[in-house]
């Protein structure tokens, strides 16, 4: 006697029937394997797929309401207010709608009306308030750049100086108040704000600022001078400004050395 080998087979998962494994899909993934197949079979499938699309359908084909007689619903209506007008004032009111508070942005349209309603609405208030921004604070007059005393240092003590070298490029460093005061003094630096100070010339300027000014003319001697020398030396605290330096010849430049001018000039 010979043994019947059946299909292998799987229950839907929604209609709940054993059909053969060729009505369903194969999985794909981790749990795909030999006879895997998903859970809904090919009869199944089309119904859930074709689902979407005939709900429209079946919206179009409803029937049509029969049409009313005319006079009917007018009738009927009459009759309605007819025993509405007859209760009087007994007959309750039907609630009021809730009133609806404008929002920010017509609140905001409201208090730019134009100036022929604006005496209605009373006083418009300031820009600055609807807004919530605050007017910048004025600054003060400009300082004079030759006003060391406008000079008010940082929270360090220090002042910032900024200029430029031989070859143009910019340049800053800060520098404590004493150092920004004496250069602002003497002319070699003028004020730009309460905390900047600007340096007038760079090292060739300077040079040629000094030689030209005194003719090239030695400050001791008289003679011919090409260089040039501070009368505070820098070794006791001069620095190198216009009112502390003057054109020298080579010879006196090199016997002053560091001494004071009255000392050097005493001898």
């Amino acid at each position: 006697m010979t043994e019947t080998i059946l299909p292998p087979s799987k229950q839907c998962a929604y209609c709940h029937q054993l059909k053969p494994l060729s009505e369903f899909r194969r999985r794909t993934g981790k749990r795909s394997k030999g006879i895997s197949r998903r859970g809904a079979c090919r009869e199944c499938r089309k119904l859930r797929e074709a689902g979407p699309a005939a709900a429209p359908l079946r919206a179009s084909a409803a029937p049509a309401l029969p049409e009313r007689p005319p006079g009917t619903g007018t009738a009927k209506r009459d009759k309605t207010l007819v025993s509405i007008s007859a209760a009087g004032s007994g007959a309750v009111k039907p609630p009021a709608a809730p009133v609806r508070q404008p929002s920010l942005p017509e609140r905001a349209k409201e208090g730019r009306s134009s100036p022929g309603t604006s005496g209605l609405k009373g006083k418009a208030r300031p820009r600055s308030a609807e807004t919530g921004r605050t007017i910048p604070q004025q600054r003060g007059p400009k300082p004079d750049p030759q006003d060391a005393s406008a000079l008010i240092p940082s929270g360090k003590g220090m002042i910032l100086m900024r200029g430029h070298s031989d070859k143009g490029r910019r340049w800053h460093q800060e520098i404590d108040l004493a150092l920004a005061v004496t250069l602002v003094r003497e002319h070699a630096a003028v004020v730009v704000n309460r905390r900047t100070i600007r340096r007038l010339y760079s090292n060739k300027d300077f040079r040629a600022y000094i030689l030209t000014r005194d003719q090239y003319i030695c400050y001791f001697c008289g003679l011919y001078g090409d260089t040039i020398d501070h009368l505070l030396p820098r070794a006791k605290g001069g620095h190198t400004t216009p009112d502390n330096c003057v054109c020298a010849c080579n010879l006196c430049n090199q016997t002053k050395a560091d001494q004071y001018v009255e000392e050097f000039m005493g001898r």
